[in-house]
């Protein structure tokens, strides 16, 4: 069972790392799901949802058109998912099992692997929706947007942790967090990454890889472990 920290954010675009403070609240969010062989149908469901929803939003897309694009009667449809609020959550259920993946299903301990893995699903996750779709979960699913939003910062908190004995013993802790969520901001975002010509994955990697080689010390980071 997850469990998510509850805490309200004005933006959903979110560096990897960010330093957020752990409120008291927790929500615990779990898969609803049918574990039999419903399930597979189920998420075959719930993946052409995220693809339509990645680019639309989620007000525009209907249970008629879902079912049209999944070549099934809108009556099958509702044999799995009653509205869209089920499929939003499944969505979100999705997005928390990346966030959270346990160490011990990651196949390496090694610190930087692990780290880099995490921004990669704060990219993929984050920034590749479309603005449509993080204003109508925000509007239409606070809660659900607040699970979202609280998971990843909980996963920033606990990785900030991990890098801080790394860091070199000449440079200000907070200048260095700082630049950090400068250069993975403005990384992220389209006038960045198409100035330079990068994809978006590409510009954040290379904006965390600059961070690393300036902020961290080499020789602490050495054969680091996450834990």
């Amino acid at each position: 069972m997850k469990t998510t920290v509850a805490r309200v954010h004005p933006s959903h675009t979110v560096p990897a790392f960010a330093d957020e403070p752990t409120a008291a609240a927790v929500q615990t969010l779990v898969s609803r799901l049918p574990d039999d062989h419903s399930a597979v149908i189920a998420n075959q469901i719930v993946d052409e949802f995220a693809h339509k929803a990645r680019v639309l939003g989620i007000r525009s897309i209907s249970m008629a058109e879902l079912a049209s694009a999944l070549r099934m009667s809108t009556k099958t449809l509702y044999k799995y998912f009653s509205n869209k609020d089920e499929l939003v959550h499944e969505l979100v259920v999705r997005w928390e099992a990346r966030v959270h993946k346990p160490i011990s299903a990651y196949g390496t301990n090694n610190l930087m692997d692990i780290l880099r893995y995490r921004i990669k699903v704060w990219v993929e996750n984050d920034a590749q929706y479309s603005t449509a779709f993080w204003l109508d979960l925000k509007t239409g699913y606070p809660a659900l947007y607040k699970v979202y939003i609280d998971s990843l910062h909980e996963s920033m908190r606990a990785m900030r942790e991990r890098l801080g004995p790394f860091l070199r013993d000449d440079i200000d802790v907070e200048f260095a967090w700082v630049c950090y969520f400068t250069l993975m901001t403005d990384a992220a975002r389209r006038k960045t990454f198409e100035k330079v010509g990068m994809t978006r994955e590409q510009c954040v990697f290379a904006a965390f890889d600059f961070w690393v080689r300036s902020a961290l010390d080499p020789d602490k980071l050495a054969n680091a472990a996450w834990a």
